[in-house]
Formats: C-alpha cells, sequence, structure tokens
C-alpha cells in the first residue's frame, strides 16, 4: 500500500511538478526560437526540457489549454495504472 502511494507520488513529480521546477529554473524564452535564454542551472538537458514545456505552454494557449488538460489527465492515468502494477 505504502510502495503504491509512493510511485504514485513520484509519478506525478516527474511529470507535474519537474517540468514546473525546469521552467521557473530558466528565464528569457523566446516564442520565435521556441528557447529559453539562461538558466540558473545550466545544462543543455535543463535548457531543452525546459524550452519544451514553455513551448508546449505557448501553443497550448492558442488552443484553449485543451493539450495541458490532456497532459494532466495522461500523467493521473499513468500514475494510476503504474502504481497498480506495483505490489
Amino acid at each position: 500500500m505504502i510502495l503504491k502511494i509512493a510511485v504514485r507520488i513520484f509519478i506525478y513529480f516527474i511529470g507535474l511538478v519537474l517540468p514546473v521546477l525546469a521552467m521557473l529554473n530558466c528565464d528569457g524564452f523566446n516564442e520565435g526560437s521556441m528557447a529559453v535564454k539562461t538558466c540558473v542551472v545550466d545544462s543543455q538537458l535543463v535548457r531543452s526540457y525546459a524550452s519544451f514545456y514553455f513551448g508546449w505552454i505557448t501553443i497550448s494557449s492558442f488552443m484553449l489549454f485543451i493539450p495541458v488538460i490532456f497532459y494532466i489527465l495522461f500523467v493521473h492515468y499513468a500514475s494510476k495504472k503504474i502504481g497498480g502494477m506495483v505490489s
């Protein structure tokens, strides 16, 4: 029981909290090039990760945030399925 809850919390952290932390880490997003300018923790992986999620939010804003809602539902569904497989 405790392991299922821990796995679900871990999946929620990876899917929902980590993108927000990456976006808060970086600064200077350019909508034209879809890339961030600087990051506090400066590595290519963090920059591309933050650029992807900034771009995702920018594109979703023109579609009434429906892709973001689908993403949140997908993370919830994945946590239920993967958490249910752990015994």
